[in-house]
């Protein structure tokens, strides 16, 4: 079990995204995609734009069971720091921690991999940033505005669910393993580690996390929990109820459905099987009929339910 003693209760807690980590998860998904349905659609369109030659020196740390080094995911300084940012303090990790991390990745793994992985940290950690970027530029910097759209819905929303419960209530729904006693944060692990927060606690919500919560224990960065966010509607539109399809038509309803995540109209268009034009004009129709918003940053446009909109689409639904 990992306990993060936090001393200050909930006060010692914040909420934070990482794109940085949505892409270690991610190449850690494609070493494993039997694991993850979900993604099923959506990574056969995207695994043929890098080989596994691009991204060896990252997905080297993915093996089975394997220790992930935490220098690959430094913990966000702010709630939601850029990529590049991210970047800057993996390749600031100091070499002793670089060393001792890789000793531990690569404890029972083959001696070349071992030897070829020692003998030269600082390469090794390059190699794997270098990776890292070329995953981030192939496949999730076009994606991210609607991703980091749907993180910070997922982050207010279980801020508020503390404020109002307190964060023992709220813990166990982010992972049946995750509970909190007093002052402490506890873990279910194979491992047993006692970890001091004394800059508190960060919660980190993650896209491409499904069944697992991942944690960070290293001296070198803020203690960190990784649990699996909601806005699983950005790869797979969820089913809509059969009375919406006959009031709005098929491919509104569907829309109107997955705009319970804030979405870009180029993933709406993906979603509904769509071309964007044809998104924009079904767009506009909900848009004016106040069902939905639509914000504008240079030429992206996001979009997202209004009161209206979710009123209709709980109306619709079938009670549980």
């Amino acid at each position: 079990m990992i306990r993060y003693r936090l001393g200050a209760g909930a006060a010692g807690v914040r909420w934070a995204m990482s794109p940085i980590h949505e892409v270690v998860s991610l190449a850690q998904l494609l070493t494993e995609p039997q694991r993850h349905p979900l993604f099923h659609s959506w990574l056969r369109r995207r695994r043929l734009r890098l080989s596994p030659a691009d991204l060896r020196a990252l997905t080297v740390f993915m093996a089975d069971g394997a220790y992930r080094p935490d220098f690959l995911d430094p913990s966000p300084m702010s709630s939601e720091p850029t990529f590049e940012e991210g970047m800057d303090a993996l390749r600031a990790a100091p070499a002793d921690q670089t060393y001792a991390e890789l000793v531990d990745a690569t404890t029972g793994r083959g001696a070349d991999i071992r030897r070829r992985l020692l003998e030269n940290p600082d390469r090794a950690r390059s190699e794997a940033a270098d990776a890292l970027r070329r995953l981030w530029k192939t496949v999730v910097e076009a994606e991210w505005p609607s991703m980091r759209q749907a993180l910070r819905a997922e982050m207010l929303d279980r801020a508020l669910q503390v404020n109002r419960e307190g964060l023992r209530a709220v813990l166990p729904r982010l992972h049946p393993s995750a509970a909190c006693e007093g002052d402490t944060v506890t873990v279910e692990k194979s491992v047993d580690i006692d970890v001091d927060c004394p800059e508190g606690l960060i919660l980190i919500p993650s896209l491409f996390i499904t069944d697992r919560i991942q944690c960070t224990t290293s001296s070198h960065w803020t203690p960190a929990i990784y649990y699996p966010a909601s806005g699983r509607y950005l790869w797979s539109a969820p089913p809509t109820p059969r009375s919406l399809d006959r009031l709005l038509g098929v491919t509104r309803a569907r829309i109107l459905a997955a705009l319970t995540t804030p979405l870009q109209t180029t993933v709406v268009a993906r979603l509904v099987n769509v071309t964007p034009p044809t998104a924009s004009e079904h767009l506009a129709i909900l848009r004016d009929a106040g069902l939905i918003d639509s914000s504008r940053s240079g030429r992206t446009a996001t979009h997202e339910l209004t009161k209206a909109g979710q009123a209709l689409l709980d109306a619709a639904s079938p009670q549980s």
